[in-house]
């Protein structure tokens, strides 16, 4: 158990992160907050030195996001609980402070739309959460105490973030306000609020599966959203722990229930659509007329979407057992407290669906947890490919305790031809991968 003993917090951590909602942009009990009062940014800096970021050329706009197989444009990512970036295949790690579960860990990085700022969460603990907002190269870092999910504005001049009111004993909800500050002065704004159902419980003892919930893949527990649309005039929310979908117009301020059964959301390029997830099926709605504008029917569970960037089709991964891994009681009781310990191994599949046609077409099929897409131009997407576990399963029924950590399964970005259904690793050991092209 010793020498196991970092392995051991992580997954008692996730285990318990997602028996309160485990999503980071979900506010759970665990992250109860207060309000973040006017003024509280400050400007703070992170104590360790930015690096130099060595200069990296201009290259010109090609259908490929790679080249010799480095990954073209802006990567942000966490690797070992530290902030990363790689800008045009060169990787420079920006933090290096990080201690791990529980005690300092980064999480949640997103570049600005004008490709000069990151935005991360520095996490102090369970409860505490910090928004870090520096330059690209992680210089200039300042600080904005309480925040556990964030969204730039289009112009990269202002963040949006929801922050607790605490739960409400009438409703039986929490109540969430949505605020924006202003990086270049400062100024607050307060958007209105909307509630949050909270408390669902569930997990699974499949290292993988904690990998698939901290990349915010549809799970058992669902997926929590917070996102804005590319016209900075409303909110796309959670309204249940495990489902439901909300939205919130910034200029009335006014809230309103999409419906309780949608899971997942992703605004499309222009703002005025959501694709969502309902059963076996990809829901359309128009943001515009307020109602249900297309249902896509689906083979398989739809567990993440990404809107193509011409906006007329919807890429969403699938995943199916093939096959489980059941450990012995006495090593799952010594490596992990619990037993029985099952590990999936499953096979996902990419695929797409046009609007126009409503049919789906089979991009890839990976032997892998899970797939995420995260990017898409018109020739290629790039994926997160979360590992299974079975390299770890075979590791530990050899007998081995030494180095656990080096055989337990991360996630990896993956560049997909959609053409010809080729692929290769663009960077291993990511988690949270955000991309910008330019």
């Amino acid at each position: 158990m010793k020498k196991f003993s970092i392995l051991m917090g992580i997954m008692i951590f996730l285990t318990a992160c997602m028996s309160n909602t485990p999503q980071p942009n979900s506010i759970s009990d665990a992250d109860k907050i207060s309000t973040i009062v006017a003024g509280t940014l400050s400007a703070a800096t992170v104590q360790t030195p930015a690096p130099e970021i060595p200069a990296t050329p201009t290259l010109p706009d090609v259908d490929s996001l790679s080249i010799n197989g480095q990954l073209q444009g802006k990567l942000v990512f966490i690797r070992n609980n530290n902030l990363w970036i790689s800008i045009n295949g060169v990787e420079s790690q920006l933090t290096n402070d990080a201690i791990g579960l529980p005690e300092l860990w980064y999480s949640n990085p997103q570049i600005s739309p004008d490709g000069t700022k990151i935005a991360y969460l520095k996490n102090l603990g369970y409860d505490a959460r910090i928004l870090v907002v520096s330059d690209i190269d992680g210089r200039n870092a300042r600080q904005i105490p309480n925040v556990t999910w964030v969204e730039w504005s289009n112009d990269s001049q202002n963040i949006y973030y929801p922050v607790s009111n605490g739960f409400d004993v009438t409703t039986g909800l929490e109540t969430i306000t949505v605020k924006s500050i202003n990086l270049a002065t400062d100024e607050l704004q307060e958007y209105g609020n909307y509630g949050v159902m909270q408390g669902c419980g569930g997990g699974s003892s499949d290292p993988a599966y904690h990998i698939s919930s901290n990349e915010n893949i549809i799970g058992t527990l669902g997926f929590h959203v917070f996102g804005l649309s590319p016209q900075n005039n409303y909110i796309i929310h959670s309204t249940i722990c495990s489902s439901g979908l909300g939205l919130l117009d910034l200029s009335t301020k006014q809230d309103r229930r999409l419906d309780d059964n949608f899971r997942g959301a992703v605004i499309s390029p222009d703002g005025s659509n959501i694709a969502t997830v309902s059963n076996n099926s990809i829901i359309i709605f128009n943001v515009i007329t307020g109602s249900v504008e297309n249902t896509f029917s689906t083979s398989e569970t739809p567990r993440a979407l990404l809107w193509n960037a011409d906006g007329k089709e919807v890429l969403y991964s699938t995943s199916r057992l093939a096959n489980t891994l059941t450990l012995d009681d006495n090593i799952a009781l010594d490596l992990f407290g619990s037993a029985p310990t099952l590990f999936n191994l499953n096979v996902s599949t990419l695929w797409m669906v046009s609007l126009e046609s409503g049919q789906s077409t089979k991009i890839v099929e990976i032997e892998s947890h899970d797939l995420k897409p995260i990017f898409a131009n018109d020739q290629k997407v790039l994926v997160v490919m979360v590992e299974n576990a079975n390299k770890l399963f075979d590791y530990v029924i050899q007998g081995n305790r030494e180095n656990l950590a080096e055989y337990y399964p991360t996630a990896n970005i993956l560049e997909v031809d959609m053409n010809n259904s080729s692929s290769n690793t663009i960077i291993n050991n990511t988690r949270q991968a955000f991309y910008l092209s330019k």
